[in-house]
């Protein structure tokens, strides 16, 4: 697969438009997808005038504007009276939606088209990805874009066992649930779609990120890597020092190259590569590694019910990662425009005070929707309760019952919150009003699990422990420098830094 320098793809495309303007008549054709056995192909006719090709394209990820995809290709010559490029190596499977944008150069001129998503399953039958077999299962979208959330996909990772209910009635209740990879019959109301008891760590249902935290407004001091582990029937996710992950690297003025082991998709130049310099925002490496998983190359789901049994870790500035993530950020890309919800998050801290007094540490429990990379504004929308002992004193069972109309939230069954749709009158995204009531949680969502350290999101500014403030200021150049600097501070109290999951269940509603 041949990548196309951002600088030849666009940047030359661009100017030469700036410069020659418009070549009259011309109009770029919609692009041929073909499925390959393992991969895809993508071509346009060729032309009388067309001097250069470029295909860019994303797997399950629009584009925002016309920055270069996961997959590109820069073409100079066509082969038999086509303008075509295999993109190999891409298990493409029956939930993915294809996002592409074509240059071409005409005469002088550069033209660029963005095509419509293009849904896996409805390419031609050679070649289709297992599960593509159920037509009825897709479900158009407005402007009859396709949507990633209701295609087909084989069912091997998820449970198509009946509710006890089914079971006692033989009466199967339609559910307005939906799933990928889709069952191979009816959805009802209470069915368990998805059950991981943490037997074994199965990593063909559970995918390791591995990636540097985007450098955004709420970046946490996190480089995601390394492998959870499963022990006594826990997925234990523990978070491991610099040091100990990289000994041969200094935390400063020194290179890291994820390379090929690198998952991140949104811009891989900041999340897989990183030279920390000794000064700036780039002073050091993250000073804490820590394993992430999910499931978003196995499961998704749109509406249910999920259970998640879970020990929340303790020790100043952890924060566990109970989430539900979007499949495809239809809504848009930056600054959680497409949404996020959290099962449930406790602060790791024994004690934690804001400027004003309200205690915020692990014995208050939050869950919510994100929508916002300001802290504040999160917690000021999120369900929460407050208990006289640490949530990380032993384990709990916690909850999001997510339908078209409401999110409800809840701790070993009791209900502790309610937010009813119409997160659109926020005006935090126009896009927000062109979704169902509930958008932008009207979208599949994959499960993630994993712990995070500081960072801006989680933590307002002049907050207090028992014996020290906040070490660093949310936005500071050098706030990751100055977290790790107070060490001695955080460090002791790391006694139990480690998020324990018993359980995963997902149901119909």
């Amino acid at each position: 697969m041949s990548r196309m320098p951002r600088l030849t793809t666009i940047g030359i495309f661009l100017m030469l438009w700036t410069k020659i303007g418009h070549s009259e008549g011309y109009k770029v054709p919609t692009a041929k997808v073909e499925l390959l056995e393992n991969g895809f192909r993508v071509s346009i006719p060729d032309e009388t005038g067309v001097r250069l090709v470029a295909f860019n394209v994303n797997r399950n990820r629009n584009f925002t504007s016309f920055t270069e995809g996961q997959y590109s290709t820069r073409l100079v010559e066509p082969q038999h009276n086509r303008w075509s490029h295999d993109f190999l190596s891409v298990p493409l499977r029956a939930h993915d939606v294809l996002y592409m944008w074509t240059s071409v150069q005409h005469e002088r001129a550069i033209f660029q088209d963005l095509g419509q998503p293009i849904n896996v399953c409805t390419l031609a039958a050679a070649n289709l990805p297992k599960g593509c077999s159920s037509p009825a299962q897709e479900e158009p979208t407005e402007n009859n874009k396709l949507n990633t959330e209701d295609t087909n996909a084989p069912s091997s990772t998820s449970s198509s066992s009946s509710s006890s209910e089914r079971a006692v009635t033989g009466v199967c209740e339609p559910s307005a649930t939906t799933i990928s990879p889709a069952p191979l019959s009816a959805i009802c109301k209470g069915q368990l779609l998805f059950d991981e008891s943490f037997d074994q760590l199965n990593e063909t249902r559970w995918m390791h990120e591995v990636r540097l935290p985007l450098d955004t407004k709420d970046a946490e001091f996190v480089l995601y890597d390394g492998k959870a582990r499963v022990q006594e029937g826990n997925l234990v996710i523990q978070p491991i020092q610099w040091s100990s992950y990289r000994p041969d690297l200094s935390i400063s003025n020194s290179r890291l190259d994820l390379s090929e082991r690198c998952t991140g998709t949104h811009n891989r130049q900041k999340e897989c590569m990183l030279q920390s310099s000794g000064s700036g925002p780039s002073a050091i490496m993250p000073p804490i590694v820590a394993p992430r998983v999910s499931t978003k190359e196995s499961f998704a789901i749109k509406y249910g019910r999920i259970d998640i049994r879970a020990q929340m870790p303790k020790g100043d500035w952890l924060v566990p990662l109970l989430l539900l993530e979007p499949l495809t950020e239809w809504y848009g890309q930056t600054g959680y425009e497409s949404g996020q919800l959290r099962v449930a998050m406790a602060r790791g801290n024994s004690k934690l005070r804001m400027p004003h007094g309200k205690l915020v540490d692990g014995r208050s429990l939050y869950a919510g929707p994100v929508l916002s990379t300001v802290a504040l504004q999160r917690e000021d929308i999120w369900a929460t309760q407050r208990r006289n002992v640490h949530f990380g004193d032993e384990f709990h069972t916690y909850s999001l019952d997510w339908s078209s109309e409401r999110l409800r939230f809840s701790v070993d069954g009791q209900v502790y919150g309610e937010m009813l749709s119409g997160f659109a009158e926020l005006d935090l995204n126009s896009r927000w009003k062109r979704g169902g009531p509930m958008a932008p949680f009207d979208r599949m969502f994959y499960i993630t699990l994993g712990l995070s350290v500081g960072g801006f999101g989680d933590f307002v500014d002049n907050l207090r422990t028992a014996t020290y403030e906040k070490p660093w200021m949310n936005y500071h150049p050098q706030a990751k420098l100055n977290f790790f600097e107070a060490k001695e501070h955080w460090l002791p109290s790391w006694k139990q830094p480690y998020l324990l999951v018993d359980y995963v269940r997902v149901y119909a509603n």
